[in-house]
């Protein structure tokens, strides 16, 4: 059985402000005279909070979120965990104050073309595709139908799965054996920093696909992980290697905005350039 990867050991429900502080300091990996300079606050006092022996002000509990680099729906936590209500919302992609945001992402994934580019979720559902990535599944000639047979027709939207499951994008991929761990590596460091009952039920998930438990699977600390992979796909006569970015939205102010993320795909090389701006130049003709 394919094991969770682990961050610290989860809260119970209404866990004290105390008992959170805490485990975020641990998580970040940081002693209480380390936070107490970046905060700017005794150590005695971040003691005292951490015992229970102080009471934070809403100031005093946002300024510590934001050193711990919380995830903003785990300030709301934080916040309602020191007696205060939450001070950040969350809307979904359609609500009308989202309007300006989703503008935004177009433009940017249109600006993109002819690279392929997606935006997902911090659960890696997609969310939102440009055209370049619409054409490059159409020249892998990838059906999502037996994906979604497999695992269900929302869940099939999920990068992750398409990537790992053997009914999706996997016999695509020409160095899959190369790529995958790494991604397994990047979904562990996601949870660890940002800990996901989602993310945790995600890597376990794909570590139970067949052949990924096998998969050699660095440590999260190795110094030996290259600074990037090359993604080849192939499928018939149609080759192409690509290089993978990770883009966020900066000074979120939405527990949505927050976790989306624009994961984009460049040329690895002069032929992978000319592929894409085939593919473009073929679509228009269509």
């Amino acid at each position: 059985m394919a094991s969770r990867p682990q961050a610290l050991p989860e809260l119970n429900p209404g866990s004290s402000f105390a008992e959170q502080l805490k485990r975020w300091r641990q998580l970040r990996r940081l002693s209480q005279m380390e936070l107490s300079l970046q905060a700017n606050v005794s150590q005695k006092h971040v003691s005292y909070l951490e015992l229970g022996r102080a009471r934070p002000s809403r100031a005093m509990v946002l300024l510590l979120a934001h050193v711990l680099d919380l995830p903003l729906h785990e300030r709301n936590v934080f916040l309602e965990a020191a007696g205060f209500t939450g001070a950040f919302s969350r809307s979904t992609l359609d609500d009308p104050s989202m309007r300006p945001v989703v503008e935004a992402v177009d433009v940017m994934l249109t600006h993109l073309e002819p690279n392929p580019a997606l935006v997902v979720d911090g659960a890696w559902d997609i969310v939102r595709l440009n055209a370049g990535m619409s054409r490059l599944t159409a020249a892998l000639a990838f059906d999502p139908a037996p994906l979604q047979r497999a695992v269900g027709m929302a869940r099939a939207r999920n990068m992750m799965r398409q990537l790992f499951h053997p009914a999706g994008l996997r016999g695509r991929i020409i160095n899959w054996t190369e790529v995958a761990p790494l991604m397994l590596v990047h979904l562990r460091r996601q949870h660890q920093s940002r800990p996901s009952e989602a993310l945790a039920d995600l890597y376990t998930e794909l570590r139970g696909y067949p052949g990924v438990s096998a998969l050699p699977v660095p440590s999260s600390a190795s110094t030996g992980l290259p600074p990037i992979t090359p993604i080849e796909y192939a499928h018939g006569t149609f080759r192409i290697r690509l290089l993978s970015m990770c883009s966020t939205l900066g000074n979120a102010q939405d527990i949505t905005t927050d976790h989306l993320r624009i994961e984009s795909f460049f040329p690895a090389d002069d032929d992978a350039r000319r592929r894409l701006n085939e593919l473009k130049a073929a679509g228009r003709r269509r």
